[in-house]
């Protein structure tokens, strides 16, 4: 019960912290290129907690990927979109090498995730989180590659080509569907894992 309880705390303030790394920094972004912009709204971006999506949270906890809640962005020309997504996705995979940086290296934790059952309380939270902290960033970068519109790919896709922006819209509702689905199924998570253990592997040593 008590391992059941630090996993779903973990995930859940692992899951907040990579939505809000995942956004933050592209709302800064945005405004550095726009600084005409109205100062009330450049206010809203600093209040964190709009970042981090109730759904998003729920699919990180029980299925190990999830999704932010962007900030809604008003943008007309397509070289601030692409910027947009690139800097989305380069902020996840930052934060999933930092973690993996972390867990290899700082924690010594090894591809079975194997947890040690001696220490406190506090540093078994921690090394629970290190390992969400990996497992979801490379998750939600995943979870960023399908042409969803508010997505990083999407913002990508409406940096290049605005006509097949379009049309990821009118598909929207499909390619969302496709998306839960593989969410659900453990699809996306099965191959995060796969990952991270490839990168935690040690071989003989």
């Amino acid at each position: 019960m008590k391992t059941q309880l630090i996993r779903i705390a973990a995930a859940f303030i692992s899951g907040s912290l990579i939505m809000i790394l995942h956004e933050f920094p592209k709302a800064i972004l945005f405004y550095i290129i726009n600084p005409s912009k109205d100062k009330k709204d450049k206010n809203i971006i600093f209040k964190l907690h709009h970042y981090i999506d109730p759904i998003g949270i729920i699919f990180c906890i029980t299925s190990m990927a999830g999704f932010s809640k962007p900030y809604m962005y008003r943008i007309k020309d397509k070289k601030t979109n692409f910027i947009l997504g690139i800097a989305g996705f380069a902020s996840l995979a930052l934060t999933f090498i930092i973690s993996v940086l972390i867990l290899r290296f700082g924690i010594g934790m090894n591809s079975d995730f194997t947890y040690d059952a001696n220490i406190g309380t506090t540093d078994l939270i921690l090394q629970y989180i290190m390992v969400y902290m990996a497992l979801l960033s490379i998750s939600m970068f995943i979870v960023n590659l399908f042409p969803v519109s508010t997505f990083d790919m999407g913002l990508c896709i409406a940096g290049k080509s605005p006509n097949k922006f379009f049309s990821i819209i009118r598909n929207d509702y499909l390619i969302k569907m496709i998306l839960f689905f593989a969410m659900i199924l453990q699809i996306i998570a099965n191959i995060s894992t796969t990952i991270l253990r490839m990168l935690l592997w040690r071989g003989n040593i």
